[in-house]
């Protein structure tokens, strides 16, 4: 007698829980659940104050809007302040490789162009990652100058909200031990 009572209950509950999943398909036009954008896009989160509301305006191209941000003055300015800072860059690197690859440079004059050499490197390498974060923070462009004991970050103008500073300094900072009176803001 239990084990009929168990069944008839097993089966109406079975019985109610495809009604309900009937009902729900049918109530929904026999769409079912469909994933509008199943892959997710590394950059295309939507902020609570943003002004982006639909996903068309959501897929502008994001060099379309640097360009769009950017004087044709602060274009030239960022473009010749790297190539600049590329040319001095490769300048001293290729002097210490010269000390490195002379026979009759001493020992000491080798280590401390090897030294250099090191420092000169990992200097550009956090350049490159201070430059990048900020990009990705939402800066248009940015210019990282620097040194073993400071850095200025220039950035074009108008782009200098409240937090800005904090953001700046928090990306120098996850970078270098610099403090942060050490870190200057340039607007250009």
């Amino acid at each position: 007698m239990k084990i009929k009572k168990r069944h008839i209950l097993l089966a109406s509950l079975v019985f109610a829980l495809s009604a309900a999943v009937f009902l729900n398909w049918r109530l929904s036009d026999g769409q079912g659940i469909t994933v509008s954008n199943p892959v997710k896009e590394l950059g295309s989160a939507t902020y609570v104050n943003s002004s982006i509301t639909t996903e068309d305006e959501m897929s502008v191209n994001s060099s379309d809007i640097e360009e769009s941000d950017l004087t044709d003055e602060q274009i030239e300015y960022f473009a010749t302040s790297r190539s600049e800072r590329k040319k001095t860059q490769d300048e001293v690197i290729e002097l210490a490789r010269q000390i490195l690859e002379l026979s009759d440079s001493s020992d000491e004059a080798k280590e401390e162009a090897a030294e250099q050499l090191s420092g000169i490197e990992e200097m550009l390498l956090s350049q490159n990652r201070i430059e990048m974060t900020l990009k990705a923070k939402g800066f248009s462009d940015c210019i990282c100058c620097l040194s073993d004991m400071s850095c200025t970050i220039i950035i074009p103008q108008g782009e200098m909200t409240d937090n800005s500073s904090l953001i700046i300094k928090d990306c120098v900072d996850e970078v270098t031990d610099l403090p942060f009176e050490n870190i200057s803001i340039v607007e250009i």
